[in-house]
């Protein structure tokens, strides 16, 4: 058999230029896509994270109301620095941003003080529908260090019916004094118990510090769908008057009943009121917070006359606009954190997105920056997810 010898082949392997060319432009494609999906997906992370922990803080203090069947509460802690440790505003020497937020401690009623003894009592009198309780016997002598004269305390009679709001007039002997309701007849005899309701306090739980560069704008928070009653220069301007100031830069509290609805509000750390609609809380960027010692003595949100580096009058309205200086009412990645006042759910949402192109029902500035406020919270009330507009 012979043998034929066939002659070698080149056998080539490989692409051609267009395919090349294909395979690249389907890959730069497909990058795009998983470029604009990381993009959307991490597009206010940060925001959705402080957001969250806000909202598990609320959480767990309504969760301790209800084990410890007394209300308990959070306390928002302003971000600014008494310099000159004088007890007010001071503009020139004071630093921080008053209307920010970076922790929140939790706060709790402290159990009801009755007496020292068992059978504690304090005499009762009453002139005109002002009520005086008096400690006649020197039953109720711990009170010298519970108390401070002038402190407002909540008293129940004979361990039932209704709290009263009191002041303290005297912490030694205890004497309180507060005034009867008009629509209440109830009877009590001279020597009556007493329960006495103190101020929350913070308790031993670990306060939450929010992610870095996060912040609660308190000048954007507050009641209602346009309430900003949490602002430093309402505060201010409510409060600031008498021989008893406040400053404006105190703490915010919100307590929460054993049943988790909202107990009261604590709009300045020392007054207390019943809540008249539900709270939002705007968490954003610290950055984007106004600072606001630059505007003590004013109200409302209009009357943000300029930042301290420019000089330049600035208002809400301009700041719908991407070219103006931004902030969190703006900012479309910022959070609502919102509680319902009658149930105490909170539910976390994004802002609402407004855009430059935004017609206004209104042409005067105030009716303008408070119809932004006014459809933020309205969306976040409508809005129970972390979804909606906000994502444009």
């Amino acid at each position: 058999m012979s043998l034929v010898k066939r002659p070698n082949r080149d056998r080539r392997t490989g692409m051609t230029i267009v395919e090349l060319l294909v395979v690249l432009g389907v890959m730069a494609i497909l990058l795009g896509i998983a470029a604009t999906a990381v993009k959307n997906g991490t597009r206010g992370k940060k925001q959705r994270e402080a957001a969250r922990q806000v909202n598990a803080f609320i959480a767990s203090a309504q969760a301790r109301a209800m084990e410890l069947g007394r209300p308990v509460g959070i306390e928002i802690v302003r971000s600014v620095f008494d310099s000159n440790n004088n007890g007010v505003v001071d503009v020139a020497t004071d630093t921080g941003l008053s209307n920010a937020g970076l922790m929140m401690f939790m706060v709790e009623t402290p159990p009801p003080y009755a007496g020292d003894e068992y059978n504690s009592a304090l005499t009762f009198s009453e002139t005109s529908g002002v009520i005086t309780l008096t400690d006649n016997n020197t039953q109720f002598t711990a009170s010298s260090v519970l108390f401070a004269t002038g402190n407002p305390v909540e008293v129940r009679l004979n361990y039932r019916g209704p709290r009263y709001q009191a002041t303290v007039t005297n912490n030694s002997p205890l004497t309180l004094t507060f005034n009867r309701p008009a629509h209440d007849h109830s009877i009590f005899n001279s020597s009556v118990p007493v329960q006495i309701f103190s101020r929350p306090v913070r308790n031993s739980v670990p306060p939450l510090q929010l992610p870095t560069d996060m912040c609660i704008d308190l000048s954007c928070s507050g009641e209602g769908v346009s309430g900003n009653e949490f602002t430093n220069w309402n505060v201010y301007n409510t409060y600031n008057s008498g021989t008893n100031p406040i400053d404006g830069n105190e703490p915010i509290r919100i307590t929460f009943s054993p049943s988790g609805n909202i107990h009261r509000i604590y709009p300045d750390g020392r007054n207390e009121r019943y809540p008249h609609g539900n709270v939002h809380l705007l968490v954003g960027k610290y950055d984007y917070a106004l600072n606001a010692l630059d505007v003590m003595g004013t109200n409302g949100l209009n009357d943000v006359t300029a930042f301290p580096s420019s000089g330049t009058p600035v208002n809400y309205e301009s700041f719908i606009n991407a070219t103006d200086t931004p902030t969190n009412l703006a900012d479309g990645t910022a959070m609502w954190v919102s509680i319902n006042y009658q149930t105490g759910q909170v539910t976390t949402t994004r802002n609402r997105y407004i855009g430059p192109g935004y017609a206004y029902a209104s042409t005067t500035t105030p009716t303008k920056n408070q119809e932004i406020l006014l459809l933020s919270r309205e969306f976040a009330t409508s809005v129970l997810t972390v979804q909606g507009e906000g994502n444009q």
